[in-house]
């Protein structure tokens, strides 16, 4: 009998790799549960709020004829250092059976923000789908957080000036600028107050206070007002006139010689403004009185031959007076010492910024009896 030897190495082979490709068929062709929960969450620095944000993501997967799930576990925790603590989720709970509030086959999120010093969170559910059917298993996610969650540190404003400005004009044509930065400003309002001609003042105020410049007449034909800050003036052009103007009533100078005396009376009415005149002789000592409003004073110089006196105020000056002798002083009758005979004269208009001015080619005082002397402005 012949007996073929057959190798077996082959054979063996063969059943081996049948039984392999058997055994991938069947796990590949092994199906996922039809039902399952599928849980991811993040978490990342807000580092506006200096907390830490955490997204949960559950998608619950269901078969067709399927439409709606709840959960039948929600097992929340927070980690802080070593120790845990339940932690509730917005939108995640667990609710009565036949109540099914979410919707199978879709991402649904979950958002809350946790304080920084919280170092993990987790979650561990179980779903029911209408169809009846529970979850046999609990699905879990956690996350772990990493460093340290810090807000960023935020850089102030800069430091700005609330300015305002105000001008008005005065009856006496001057100016007046009133300068304020706001309570709430939060730097110094640096203005610049300028008047027509080279007139120009600087002013720093603080924050909730105000502050004053008077620009003269003389500059007041317009006025600019600007700030440091500001790209545009405050103000710029010719202030508005002053209105309801009461001019100052005009005080009134008289002199009057008698036979040891020339004497001057400055007359200021009620209505007036205060006013200071200096008489100077053309010997001796120069007197000076200042007159207030409703007020009258009298100013003497002793009589002789060739006296002059020249009145004069805020540095303009009159026409000097000579001292006449009356004509009764040889017969030895009136002219008393300290009377002001009949035969004196007076000088008025004083202009209403108390000065005497003096106009070219007009006499402002003239020696006459019984004459007035004018003070032409």
């Amino acid at each position: 009998m012949i007996r073929t030897k057959l190798p077996l190495r082959r054979p063996l082979a063969i059943v081996g790799a049948t039984f392999l490709g058997l055994t991938a068929a069947l796990v590949v062709a092994a199906p996922a549960s039809a039902h399952h929960s599928e849980v991811k969450v993040k978490g990342e620095c807000n580092t506006t709020t200096g907390e830490w944000d955490v997204t949960w993501t559950i998608r619950s997967v269901a078969p067709g004829g399927v439409s709606k799930f709840r959960f039948t576990e929600a097992q929340a925790q927070k980690l802080v250092g070593e120790t845990r603590s339940e932690l509730s989720i917005p939108g995640i709970s667990t609710t009565e059976r036949g109540d099914y509030p979410y919707e199978v086959n879709k991402n649904i999120e979950f958002k809350q923000s946790l304080p920084a010093e919280t170092t993990g969170v987790s979650l561990a559910v179980k779903a029911e789908w209408d169809n009846k059917h529970n979850e046999r298993d609990t699905v879990r996610a956690q996350v772990t957080f990493t460093g340290t969650c810090a807000k960023d540190e935020e850089e102030p404003p800069p430091a700005t000036s609330k300015p305002t400005a105000t001008v008005g004009a005065e009856c006496d044509g001057t100016v007046v600028v009133r300068l304020s930065n706001a309570e709430d400003a939060t730097a110094p309002a640096k203005f610049t107050v300028a008047g027509s001609g080279d007139f120009e003042q600087k002013v720093t105020v603080p924050a909730g206070e105000e502050k004053s410049v008077t620009v003269p007449a003389a500059n007041a034909s317009k006025v600019t007002v600007t700030e440091e800050g500001l790209k545009e003036p405050l103000f710029d052009k010719a202030p508005a006139a002053a209105e309801d103007c009461v001019e100052p009533g005009e005080p009134s100078l008289s002199y009057a010689f008698t036979c040891d005396e020339l004497v001057w009376e400055v007359d200021n009415p009620e209505d007036g403004k205060s006013i200071t005149v200096t008489f100077t002789p053309n010997k001796g000592e120069a007197k000076t009185v200042t007159v207030e409003p409703g007020k009258v004073e009298t100013v003497k110089f002793p009589a002789e031959e060739g006296l002059t006196v020249t009145p004069s105020s805020e540095g303009v000056q009159g026409k000097p007076l000579a001292w006449e002798k009356p004509e009764n002083c040889e017969s030895g009758g009136g002219g008393g010492e300290g009377e002001l005979p009949l035969t004196g004269a007076a000088a008025g208009g004083i202009a209403a910024g108390a000065a005497l001015l003096l106009v070219a080619g007009i006499v402002l005082y003239v020696v006459a009896r019984r004459r007035r002397v004018t003070f032409t402005a």
